[in-house]
């Protein structure tokens, strides 16, 4: 079982669009009715696919560390701009 993070980049009608963490170049589509209700945009995940079935677990304390990260950029542009 081969597993890879990704970052959940958006919904598309009934897909959700991951982007491969942490290059964010390759693409992968899974129906939302696979993930669980928890997951949104944003989150990294692992994801993995046992027997045709997608298993996505997602990563909790990178997905808090990135959404930190960002914030820190964000802010930073803002003081910036003053």
């Amino acid at each position: 079982m081969n597993s890879n993070r990704y970052t959940l980049d958006r919904v598309e009608g009934e897909l959700a669009v991951f982007l491969k963490y942490p290059g964010e170049t390759e693409t992968l589509h899974i129906p939302i009715s696979e993930l669980d209700e928890g997951i949104k945009e944003g989150d990294i995940v692992l994801i993995s696919i046992e027997n045709d079935i997608y298993k996505v677990k997602r990563l909790a304390e990178e997905t808090e560390n990135q959404r930190e990260k960002v914030r820190g950029l964000l802010e930073k542009l803002k003081n910036q701009q003053k």
